[in-house]
């Protein structure tokens, strides 16, 4: 389902850009939409519609799928012009309509909460709300912001399916928000104060020209500030995007806050701030630190989709790279979330010569049923949006077995007839995936005295492979099942002395065997090839080492080299050794034990 706010009318009628939203195929090859009919009849006493430049498709969301997946379009410039007739002020009530589909779209039910019989004045209470510029649904809440309310104060909308009962924010004596902070720009909602309660967040970017984003308690038909976090830059737009979301596995949810406009070196950047739940740290992320790329703009939870147990966010910075656009994917961790991007994704690379890619972003949905959700991103000034398909993830554990000491007296085989030393050496590898079950095809070199001393050759070389101290292999390894293999390694033959002190080191690097995809029956989302998961400074390189045994008497055998030195002067007679340098030596006794 695709939103697109200023799209023409397909009807006869004159309406100027009212907005679309569209349902799109991407099970066909021919990619196709059609337009969804949004039919309105207000039915209130005081009510006419005006959908010019209404902005339908500003805002979407969708239920999870498990609670069953409905699907909330909102147009937060919908207008009430029934007084403008008969008010001096000509005035229009951008009330702001929302939409609710079920999950097959084919039955649908409008929203207008701004919405109170013969409320007329502009600005005041709900008159000009602009309900819907932002939405998010729960299993069963339904959140909408308007930024309007209250001469842009502006309040948050929360209504209840299950009870059928609704809750609101409204700015009270105090002043907490104040007039123009357009809170409600956006919303979101997580387990903030425990995991079984469920908190109502909401965005105030203009709040003091710095910004703030409020988390609010449900108490009966009101909404409490439990807490808050200020920008701190003027200008910056913080709390223009948020995303609750548990970074660091505890069962509590995070926050990130964007600040698209927020200004570094040059202007524009963009931010996003980021706030570990009961815990002291807070973040920043910056994606490229590109010149007016307005990261942050939009912020998405990905799900898990590296298997680590951590949960992902996608961040869009759709003006970067004059207004090409890009999106940045960040991967939770224990202590909250990776300072540095583990992908960035634009247009180009994936093929396309896109144009603001990354205004919307939008995730939750597993459209190919891999187990793992996908993410659909919205390039606005292309008229395209672009369905990502996430990939399986392989977790690996690779071991390299070797003997614990080497022995040159013991010489088990024989290189051109001439008793050598050999032992062999293993490597095995245990494979899981959450989702993905058939055999993964891994292939691997091996290097053999990995940190030889560059003046001396390899002590050590592969059976079967010349004289070279590396060789390949490859395995297939199943779901919980420990796959070896083993190479036979030499001990070099050379006339001169062998360094026997230092450890010899081997290093395995694997990965996936790239194979070209056989030609099987057409399916709607060919199955993707699976990915190694990648830890944090983690290779996938695995080193181990032994060591050679010491022919020694002694317990605890080891070079013991000593050096002692002596300065002699010798005295001489000055008349003859006038501005000469008096001759010396230096005797020199050194003692080696082994």
């Amino acid at each position: 389902v695709v939103g697109a706010p200023a799209a023409n009318s397909s009807t006869g009628r004159h309406v100027r850009s009212p907005g679309a939203i569209y349902r799109c195929s991407i099970t066909d090859e021919s990619r196709t939409c059609h337009r969804i009919q949004m039919p309105l009849d207000c039915g209130k006493k005081t009510c006419e519609a005006e959908n010019d430049e209404q902005w339908l498709g500003v805002s979407l969301s969708r239920q999870p799928e498990h609670s069953g997946g409905q699907i909330l379009a909102c147009a937060h410039l919908w207008k009430n012009v029934y007084y403008l007739s008969k008010d001096r002020q000509n005035n229009k009530l951008p009330h702001g309509v929302c939409y609710l589909y079920n999950n097959d779209l084919t039955h649908s039910q409008y929203m207008i909460p701004c919405y109170k019989d013969h409320q007329r004045k502009f600005g005041e209470d709900y008159g000009s709300c602009q309900a819907g510029i932002s939405n998010f649904l729960t299993e069963d809440l339904i959140i909408m912001g308007a930024p309007g309310t209250s001469y842009w104060t502006g309040s948050v909308l929360v209504f209840n399916t299950s009870s059928g009962g609704s809750s609101v924010y409204l700015d009270d004596d105090s002043g907490a928000v104040g007039f123009g902070s357009y809170l409600g720009y956006s919303v979101g909602a997580g387990h903030f104060l425990g995991p079984a309660t469920v908190e109502v967040v909401g965005g105030a970017p203009q709040y003091k020209q710095k910004g703030k984003v409020f988390i609010f308690t449900l108490e009966n038909t009101m909404l409490q500030i439990a807490s808050e976090v200020s920008g701190r830059e003027l200008g910056s737009y913080f709390g223009s995007s948020l995303c609750a979301v548990d970074l660091n596995a505890d069962g509590l949810s995070d926050l990130l806050v964007g600040a698209p406009m927020a200004t570094g070196l040059t202007r524009e950047e963009g931010r996003v701030h980021v706030y570990i739940n009961q815990g002291q740290a807070e973040f920043q992320l910056s994606g490229s630190d590109a010149y007016a790329a307005r990261f942050g703009e939009t912020i998405a939870d990905l799900g898990d989709l590296d298997d680590d147990g951590y949960n992902d966010v996608a961040i869009g910075a759709p003006q970067e790279d004059d207004l090409k656009g890009a999106v940045y994917i960040y991967n939770g961790r224990k202590e909250g979330i990776s300072p540095t991007p583990s992908q960035r994704i634009t247009g180009s690379t994936l093929g396309y010569n896109l144009r603001m890619f990354g205004q919307s972003l939008s995730s939750g949905v597993d459209i190919d049923d891999n187990g793992y959700q996908d993410v659909a991103v919205g390039a606005f000034l292309s008229d395209s949006a672009v369905v990502l398909r996430t990939r399986p993830v392989i977790q690996v554990k690779a071991f390299l077995m070797l003997p614990e000491q080497i022995d040159q007296r013991v010489t088990l085989c024989q290189e051109h007839k001439t008793p050598t030393v050999c032992f062999n050496v293993t490597v095995c590898f245990s494979v899981r995936s959450r989702q993905f079950n058939g055999a993964i095809d891994l292939q691997y070199n091996l290097t053999s005295d990995l940190f030889h001393k560059p003046s001396f050759p390899h002590r050590f070389y592969f059976h079967g492979n010349g004289s070279s101290n590396s060789t390949r292999g490859r395995v297939k390894a199943r779901h919980g099942q420990l796959t070896c293999a083993s190479h036979l390694v030499y001990q070099r033959v050379t006339n001169s002395h062998m360094d026997i002190f230092t450890p010899v080191h081997f290093e395995a690097s694997y990965g996936l065997r790239e194979t070209n995809p056989r030609r099987a029956a057409k399916k709607i989302f060919p199955p993707l090839k699976p990915i190694l998961q990648q830890k944090p400074g983690h290779q996938n390189t695995i080193t181990n080492q032994t060591s050679f045994t010491r022919s020694c008497s002694l317990v605890n055998c080891s070079t013991n080299m000593q050096l002692s030195a002596e300065l002699k002067i010798t005295k001489t007679n000055p008349l003859y050794f006038t501005n000469l340098v008096r001759p010396f030596a230096i005797c020199v006794n050194i003692l080696s034990i082994a």
